[in-house]
């Protein structure tokens, strides 16, 4: 008897010492989770941040062919000089605030004297900024086609100078003409139309011509780094490449080993 109860105290007492060690255990857990350094938001194996100037210089890259400067000559009527007239159009790559732009200025223009061209807020659209020759601004939205020809409609129709403005190149990328033209209900009629040659044009015929350490483009300007030359297609890249050349030419040499 005296033996039994000795058993039952015993194995109580076993039970309850099992039930604290458990409940120790447990409260060391909470606490080595409570007190545990934060892992990295990041390892070494995370893919790298996005990068918006790539992405955005990536998705303007179609518009390279028109990076440079042109002569043009506008006409209201195809065939006929009556009204006609002489302008000069510089477009280039613009870098800020970690994005990228094509711009381009109008000398002599009738019209506009300079323009814009972003990523639009669609996949595969371009938003379009043209000033006026009174500095008002006519917005527009529009698509590049596969061979290359640009259709923009502008966002106030009624108001604008043009309802569509249209880019295209011809020869080879040596002449441009860009088509203005009104909306009178559901019609299109022509306003005027520039024909652009390149500057420079016959002279580069045939001729080898550097690429663009920035966009890949045409060189056409030559820039220094570390005692070595290297070439740009414009003002824009120009001055991109004087602010970070290392950084610039690091990315061109890893573009030329893609295949």
């Amino acid at each position: 008897m005296g033996g039994g109860v000795g058993g039952t105290l015993g194995l109580r007492a076993g039970l309850m010492g099992m039930k604290i060690s458990r409940r120790v255990w447990l409260a060391g857990l909470v606490l080595a989770a409570y007190f545990a350094p934060l892992e990295p938001p990041c390892t070494a194996a995370d893919p790298p941040p996005h990068d918006p100037l790539a992405q955005a210089k990536a998705t303007l890259g179609p518009w390279q062919p028109y990076v440079g400067r042109w002569r043009g000559v506008g006409q209201p009527q195809r065939g006929s000089s009556r009204g006609a007239w002489s302008e000069r159009s510089a477009w280039k790559w613009n870098f800020a605030d970690g994005d990228a732009a094509i711009m381009f200025t109008v000398e002599g223009g009738k019209h506009y004297t300079a323009g814009r061209i972003v990523a639009g807020a669609k996949h595969d659209t371009f938003d379009l900024q043209l000033t006026r020759t009174d500095a008002t601004i006519d917005r527009f939205v529009g698509s590049l086609a596969d061979h290359g020809q640009a259709t923009f409609n502008a966002a106030e129709p009624e108001t604008a100078v043009a309802a569509r403005i249209t880019f295209r190149q011809v020869a080879e990328g040596d002449r441009m003409l860009m088509l203005l033209e009104r909306r009178t209900g559901d019609a299109f009629n022509r306003l005027a139309e520039i024909g652009y040659t390149r500057e420079g044009s016959d002279f580069a015929k045939g001729a080898a011509q550097p690429e663009c350490v920035v966009t890949g483009g045409a060189g056409t300007i030559a820039v220094e780094f570390e005692g070595k030359t290297y070439y740009v297609c414009c003002s824009g890249c120009r001055d991109l490449f004087n602010e970070k050349p290392a950084a610039i030419l690091a990315e061109y040499q890893k573009r030329r080993q893609q295949p």
